[in-house]
């Protein structure tokens, strides 16, 4: 088999691999929710009083489509919005309770599946894969 075609069955696989964790994700108590809602709870608990305008700069999409599934979460008791005392026009985004049980539960899946491929791959292997997806991801996706 040549090199290429090695290449993109070994892509196809990876892709399937990630299809079936965003489906495990999608699952049991998280089913309920999209990917990209949980994608929005990640970057907020990630970044502690984050605001839609710095959403939107690092997805790179508009502040509108940011605003509609910020506001979205609010309504469904998972994010809070907070006006900042010194500039009454800028909020600051935080989870609430179950925006951060939501989180942990998201949380669990990843450490399932992290602890299963610790499970299969040594150190030096895993050390690999992440330099691997790193260059790639460096010079092909950016």
């Amino acid at each position: 088999m040549n090199r290429e075609l090695e290449l993109v069955e070994s892509m196809d696989k990876l892709s399937e691999l990630t299809r079936k964790f965003q489906k495990q994700l999608l699952s049991g108590y998280l089913k309920e929710y999209t990917l990209r809602q949980l994608y929005y709870i990640e970057l907020i608990n990630k970044n502690k009083d984050i605001s839609i305008s710095e959403i939107s700069r690092i997805l790179e999409v508009k502040k509108s489509t940011v605003s509609v599934a910020i506001n979205q979460l609010i309504d469904m008791g998972i994010v809070n919005k907070t006006q900042s005392e010194i500039d009454k026009r800028f909020y600051f985004l935080q989870l609430t309770p179950k925006g951060e049980n939501i989180i942990n539960k998201h949380m669990e899946i990843h450490k399932d599946t992290i602890k299963k491929i610790l499970e299969i791959l040594d150190a030096e292997e895993v050390d690999n894969f992440i330099k691997i997806i790193n260059k790639i991801t460096a010079s092909v996706i950016n």
